[in-house]
């Protein structure tokens, strides 16, 4: 008894020690609805961009919570003095909005750009705009600078999509528009080479994030979480997803052929006297940053693991209760039965019994939850799979689980990092189930020379083309409250682990299937 309340104690405490993330303060965001790629609802009301994965990407290295809130841009920025939001997720700085917020450190600087078709040799900067129709969207602050330019005719659209379509159509002879913003679309257009930027850029302006100007606690912390994600590479990797390729540029292309002229001839002079040193620098920067992918993904895993805490915790609740329920019923008769010499036998037989039942369960959450490095080992596929369907079983109770793993099989991995990703898609895919009719989820194995196929398939709601091939991708998500990093950290982890995944659906309403292929392992006596 005393081991079983030992145990008892060790679960209370385990509880006790996972986040509260309920408690936290969720700060209320604003952002425009039609604004991409920095913030907009999509065709399917999801409200994305750079600048809500950015948000989300803080959320993860400071624990700040976020609640999203798309409206009109005019509404937004009023949002903060009225109280409806803590925080404008994006905005220009000025002088005059610098009396009413307090401004993040610089995001991006944002500027308009002159478009013309990539043919166009007639327009070459802003004076040339003289006589010509020019496309621009409707109360852009750049208006009144066209207008100021002599016989400039201003064709004003709602949105800078029209705008675009109109450029790429003839229609007018330029596109005055966030420079951004029109990249991003002619990448959606597939317009990229059709379209180039002359001249300078106009009203560059610094591009952060604001709260009200008293609020300088909450900039604080803001400030502290993008400085976190650019040192880590976050930020990086996030402008790339939105911004990709830019626009080809002819004013920076012959600022950067001049330049690299003069660079190489200076390089060629010093090269002799500083390639040793450089070498040297750049292995220690390549080491540095490593270094820091490694940490930056344990945290990643870490919190992942986090996410579905209460959901584990709450199956070995369940999972506990048969077992204590045989104790219970045992100990309130043993003082009315100890001359009884069978109960006192049965007794002593069912009771460590029924303690190894819970003690099991107790150390297959400790391995789950236990943060450490990667260990390689050799597990066996049947066991560890059901091993980790117990720790979830609860939630997927009311699934028809098929399970054809030979248990023969064994593969290389880490094994606490194999729960973790066996966990993450069995609660993807009863998320995927759960209003369905007789649901199920099916789980075979086979096996080749050097490696082990893992399938999982399911008889949910599936994922259209277009959102499939992002499916691995950070922040990404279909769900309503999901966070879009479970199918990202599950990639990553079953790639160190010398292994593959890929996703297929047949479309939407008609299930997924994910093959997982494992390195083949042999049985260790």
């Amino acid at each position: 008894m005393k081991k079983f309340v030992l145990m008892f104690c060790m679960i209370i405490g385990i509880t006790m020690t996972i986040p509260a993330y309920a408690d936290a303060t969720v700060y209320k965001v604003a952002g425009d609805r039609d604004f991409p790629p920095y913030e907009y609802v999509d065709k399917d009301g999801n409200f994305k961009g750079f600048n809500v994965d950015l948000l989300r990407a803080i959320s993860l290295v400071t624990g700040m919570e976020f609640e999203f809130i798309p409206m009109k841009w005019e509404d937004a920025y009023v949002s903060v003095h009225q109280g409806k939001a803590d925080i404008i997720q994006g905005m220009k700085e000025s002088e005059e909005r610098k009396n009413k917020f307090l401004f993040s450190e610089s995001l991006l600087l944002n500027s308009q750009s002159i478009f013309v078709l990539d043919d166009n040799q007639d327009i070459r900067n802003e004076k040339d705009l003289e006589g010509k129709l020019v496309a621009l969207n409707k109360e852009d602050t750049v208006i009144e600078e066209i207008n100021n330019i002599n016989d400039a005719e201003i064709v004003e659209y709602d949105t800078l999509g029209e705008a675009l379509d109109s450029l790429i159509n003839g229609d007018v002879d330029a596109l005055v528009g966030n420079t951004l913003t029109v990249n991003y679309l002619c990448k959606e257009k597939n317009s990229i080479e059709l379209v180039k930027i002359v001249g300078d850029a106009i009203n560059e302006q610094k591009y952060s994030i604001a709260v009200h100007k008293t609020n300088t606690p909450l900039m604080v912390n803001l400030n502290e979480g993008i400085k976190e994600i650019q040192e880590n590479g976050m930020y990086d990797s996030l402008y790339r997803k939105w911004f990709g390729t830019p626009i080809k540029n002819t004013k920076t292309n012959y600022e950067f052929l001049w330049k690299m002229t003069l660079g190489i001839l200076g390089a060629f002079v010093t090269l002799v006297f500083i390639i040793k040193s450089a070498n040297k620098k750049l292995k220690e920067i390549i080491d540095t940053k490593t270094e820091e992918q490694k940490t930056l993904m344990y945290e990643l895993r870490h919190y992942d693991k986090l996410q579905f805490m209460n959901q584990i915790i709450a199956s070995i609740a369940h999972e506990i209760r048969n077992p204590l329920t045989s104790i219970k019923i045992y100990t309130d008769q043993i003082k009315d039965k100890l001359d009884n010499r069978e109960f006192l036998l049965a007794a002593s037989e069912d009771i460590p019994v029924e303690i190894n039942r819970i003690d099991g369960l107790i150390k297959e959450f400790m391995e789950y939850a236990s943060p450490r490095r990667p260990v390689a080992a050799y597990i066996n596929l049947h066991d560890e799979v059901m091993n980790s369907i117990k720790l979830v079983k609860f939630h997927i109770n009311e699934i028809k689980i098929d399970v054809d793993i030979d248990k023969s099989l064994y593969v290389v991995f880490d094994l606490s990092q194999f729960k973790q990703i066996i966990i993450n898609i069995l609660l993807n895919s009863n998320d995927a189930v759960k209003d369905i009719d007789d649901p199920y989820i099916e789980i075979s194995a086979q096996e080749h020379v050097s490696e082990v196929e893992l399938v999982f398939r399911d008889n949910g709601y599936g994922m259209g083309k277009d959102d499939l091939q992002y499916i691995f991708e950070p922040f990404y998500t279909t769900k309503e409250y999901g966070n879009g990093v479970g199918m990202f950290v599950v990639k990553q982890i079953i790639d160190d682990n010398g292994g593959s995944i890929v996703a297929e659906s047949e479309g939407e309403n008609k299930g997924m299937c994910i093959t997982l292929k494992l390195g083949r392992g042999e049985k260790v006596e």
